[in-house]
């Protein structure tokens, strides 16, 4: 029979029936080492295990009551800019909340749960002044009744905002900026949030005590962007239509009027109106740009008269622009009514397809003053136009005019304490779509500063929609050229040089 060995000690075992050998005090010292790192670890783990549970539940806790949650989203989607902290924290009246949900559906839906988790964090910072309460529209009727008068607008998932006698409301769309496809008619793509800019300036508006009306002239073709008319409505405006040539008046709660890319020319009635209005304390915002006739008469007669000469040209930049030289990259001023927009000068304006101002007051005008707030650049210049112009190449040439250009001004009536104003602006594109959701650009932020500088009593908001996805960086052409040499010439620089290096060493 083979005998079985005892591996770990190298001798046979034991006899059977046979005593073991007394350990040695080494053996029991070494055993007792064991025993208690055996312990040790064991107890160790028990209590690296017991605080983890705990730490989960205490952070569970803290975070389900004050909402301490990590932003980690690419474009901080969550992150909430200084001026709506100062203005939650400053609120003197308590603003109600109703959302027409019940708080797990809201919370898990796919769009509002990024508003649930945004107005967490606006409930956490104004410390009790915003009430929020989630009612179930179908199974509480009686609630929904309450706002009788806003039946139009609400619906299941809708937000319902009050304080005193104003309310707001804010769907989804409201919360989202989108893209319409055009592959799929009747669908549009998501594809930013604007949580904050909705909740912010629907909160600063059922808080004001004053709520404007402000009228789009109608009845010579004019356009304007959705983004613009949502900025007057993020500003506590009321917007509405006007067609002066049926209407013959202006209504007495207007406070400002805007006329964008007339494509005919006002009439000297309306023009007669639009001047009374001004002079008696309103303010008149006007958009134009090569898109609009070259010869309106009528319209830039009057302009003149308040120091805004708008010339029959395009101004272009082969130096600085986003695609092409009417795409020209704007800059602003030094004047005074630019001075909130200080700590934006990493922000560049895109101002497309604009004409040039001269900004320049008759010398027999007293009533009134101009600035300029912005302009292009040195490197610009720009090319007689006409409604039958047509280029085949934007290059600079002989005869063409050399910048810089005055691109939007202010006037002010001087004459009384009213003091109306109007803002010219010769590149009306500047207010589309997608360059007033673009967080990198200036031209949203721009827009709303001048609502503020002729509205001062308003609250005026202006933060930028967050992109869902990655935003394109907008780079000058002589960024691009210098990021070419970088990124391009200068490694291939380096690897020629290698490759001489080598060649001379071997000859060594």
């Amino acid at each position: 029979m083979k005998k079985r060995w005892n591996l770990r000690r190298g001798r046979a075992p034991e006899a059977s029936g046979q005593k073991r050998a007394p350990l040695s005090p080494e053996q029991k010292a070494h055993r007792r080492r064991r025993l208690r790192r055996v312990s040790v670890s064991a107890a160790g783990l028990a209590f690296a295990l017991a605080a983890v549970i705990l730490l989960n539940l205490v952070c569970t806790g803290l975070t389900d009551r004050f909402d301490l949650t990590l932003d980690l989203t690419a474009n901080r989607l969550y992150e909430i800019t200084d001026d709506t902290k100062a203005m939650l924290a400053d609120m003197d009246e308590t603003v109600d909340i109703t959302i027409l949900a019940e708080e797990d559906d809201y919370r898990s839906d796919t769009y509002y749960g990024m508003v649930y988790t945004l107005l967490n964090k606006y409930v956490n910072l104004a410390g009790g002044a915003l009430n929020v309460e989630y009612v179930n529209p179908y199974t509480n009727p009686n609630v929904v009744s309450r706002y009788s008068d806003l039946a139009a607008t609400i619906q299941a998932g809708s937000m319902i905002l009050s304080c005193g006698d104003n309310t707001r409301v804010l769907n989804d769309s409201d919360f989202y900026t989108t893209e319409s496809s055009s592959s799929y008619s009747g669908y549009a793509t998501v594809t930013g949030f604007q949580g904050e800019q909705a909740l912010t300036s629907a909160i600063a508006a059922v808080m004001s005590d004053e709520t404007p009306a402000a009228y789009l002239i109608q009845g010579h073709n004019e356009s304007i962007s959705t983004s613009f008319t949502s900025l007057l409505t993020d500003a506590g405006f009321t917007v509405n239509l006007l067609n002066l040539t049926e209407e013959q008046e202006i209504p007495e709660d207007a406070a400002l009027l805007v006329l964008s890319l007339p494509q005919a020319d006002l009439s000297e009635d309306e023009a007669d109106l639009i001047d009374a209005f001004v002079k008696a304390g309103g303010d008149l915002m006007v958009f134009d740009g090569t898109a609009s006739p070259t010869s309106l008469p009528v319209l830039y007669a009057y302009l003149r008269e308040w120091g805004a000469d708008v010339q029959a040209d395009m101004v272009l930049d082969a130096d600085y622009n986003i695609d092409e030289e009417p795409d020209i990259l704007a800059q602003l001023t030094d004047a005074d009514a630019n001075s909130g927009l200080d700590g934006k000068t990493d922000m560049v304006l895109v101002t497309p397809n604009a004409k040039s101002i001269t900004a320049e007051l008759a010398d027999t005008v007293s009533d009134r003053t101009i600035e300029t707030l912005m302009e292009s650049r040195d490197s610009s210049y720009s090319k007689v136009l006409t409604d039958e112009t047509a280029y085949d190449s934007y290059a600079k040439e002989d005869g063409d005019a050399e910048g810089p250009f005055a691109l939007a001004t202010l006037s002010t009536y001087t004459a009384n304490e009213d003091g109306g104003q109007v803002f010219v602006c010769s590149a009306a594109l500047m207010m589309s779509d997608d360059l007033m959701s673009a967080s990198s650009l200036l031209n949203r932020p721009f827009l709303s500063n001048v609502l503020s500088e002729i509205q001062p009593d308003l609250e005026v908001v202006s933060i930028a929609a967050k992109s869902l996805s990655a935003e394109p960086l907008i780079v000058s052409s002589t960024t691009q050229f210098t990021l070419f040499l970088l990124l391009a010439l200068f490694p291939l620089a380096l690897f020629g040089a290698g490759i001489a290096v080598f060649f001379r060493r071997r000859k060594l």
